[in-house]
């Protein structure tokens, strides 16, 4: 009897956990949304305007968590 209980808790913490690894991967359909579709409304200079104001022109260093 506690064999299987053992197996039985073997199996399932080996299924959840290749089932999260499977699930965190995806298939890549929810991931791949571009700056256009989460900004339709706006035209290329207001997104480059958006990116520089997130991200830097390059030449300035900006913290990444963007605390003050």
């Amino acid at each position: 009897m506690k064999k299987k209980i053992v197996s039985f808790a073997i199996t399932s913490i080996l299924v959840l956990g290749l089932g999260n690894v499977v699930f965190a991967h995806g298939g890549g359909s929810e991931n791949d949304w571009s700056f256009k579709e989460m900004h339709p409304e706006m035209n290329e200079q207001q997104m480059e305007q958006l990116y520089q104001d997130c991200h830097g022109s390059g030449n300035e260093k900006v913290p990444m968590n963007n605390q003050i």
